[in-house]
């Protein structure tokens, strides 16, 4: 019976598809353009060399090639210690019993989410996790079910070609970081605040003298810009709401739901780790339901 809930629960569902689509194509084409722009302004051999170099390099990526190497290179991910493995094979044992987890490989990264996800098969573990794990903080069920989870976004993540976009965007990522660092320290400037707040007006001013001047072209790519800076955070947080859902789901099913539970207990919880607990407790009623 838990082999069958399992499998209804690693379905890939049609709406989690779209929302990913709406995360990514945005991000590759600005991505885009401003690599064009970088390739452009360098000389034209070198700029043939990068561009030949890059495609080459995504297109090794998307066939699931050089995976682990470029998971450590882009994430900084390393493999666990002998010591962290040995503490980790209980809980691993305790996965295994109840998941396939085959070619699934476990990485520790120093930042991030508890939990994490790279490429098609890579779980990635903070190393506060794992120190907690170690002084006895998380009990090895605790840290099962994180592990779980984590291969519930493997499973319901489209993930596929999750390496080569990342390296793709990796242009515009730099610079959307750059600028969200920029924008904290200056945060308690109050114009600096105020003229994000108002893009919307300076945008649709902009678009409007483009226009008149007879630049239709420029003043499309500008009302795009603008749209996409309210969209694409909007997107980027429900697809990271379905896909944390659909992964707790995978967990409770596999039946690691109060340990799941317990895990998330245990920091301060804000609202959303209090609706995950929530939804964890009703998943739990329905599958006793079922069995």
């Amino acid at each position: 019976m838990s082999t069958l809930v399992v499998t209804r629960a690693t379905r890939l569902d049609s709406r989690g598809l779209l929302l990913k689509t709406a995360v990514v194509v945005p991000d590759v084409i600005i991505s885009s353009l401003i690599g064009l722009v970088i390739i452009a302004a360098l000389p034209p051999a070198v700029g043939f060399g990068v561009t030949a170099a890059s495609v080459a390099v995504a297109a090794v990526l998307a066939t699931g090639r050089g995976e682990i190497t470029a998971v450590r290179i882009l994430h900084g991910a390393r493999r666990p210690t002998p010591t962290e493995s040995m503490r980790l094979s209980v809980s691993w044992r305790i996965v295994a019993d109840r998941v396939d987890t085959t070619g699934v490989l476990l990485r520790i990264v120093k930042h991030g989410p508890p939990v994490a996800t790279a490429g098609r098969r890579h779980i990635l573990l903070t190393h506060g996790i794992v120190d907690a794990h170690r002084v006895g903080r998380i009990t090895d069920g605790e840290a099962a079910a994180l592990i779980t989870h984590g291969i519930g976004r493997l499973r319901q993540g489209h993930t596929r070609f999750d390496l080569m976009i990342m390296f793709w965007t990796a242009p515009w990522d730099s610079i959307a970081g750059l600028v969200a660092g920029i924008g904290r320290q200056l945060s308690w400037i109050p114009l600096a605040k105020f003229a994000w707040q108002v893009r919307f007006g300076a945008g649709t001013a902009a678009v409007v003298l483009e226009a008149q001047a007879g630049r239709i072209q420029s003043a499309s790519i500008v009302a795009v810009f603008i749209t996409l800076t309210y969209l694409m955070p909007v997107w980027g947080r429900r697809w990271e709401q379905h896909l944390t859902e659909r992964a707790d789901r995978f967990a409770a099913y596999s039946g690691f739901a109060e340990d799941l539970q317990r895990c998330l207990r245990r920091p301060s919880a804000p609202p959303d780790l209090l609706d995950r607990i929530d939804r964890l407790a009703h998943t739990i009623d329905a599958r006793e339901v079922r069995l």
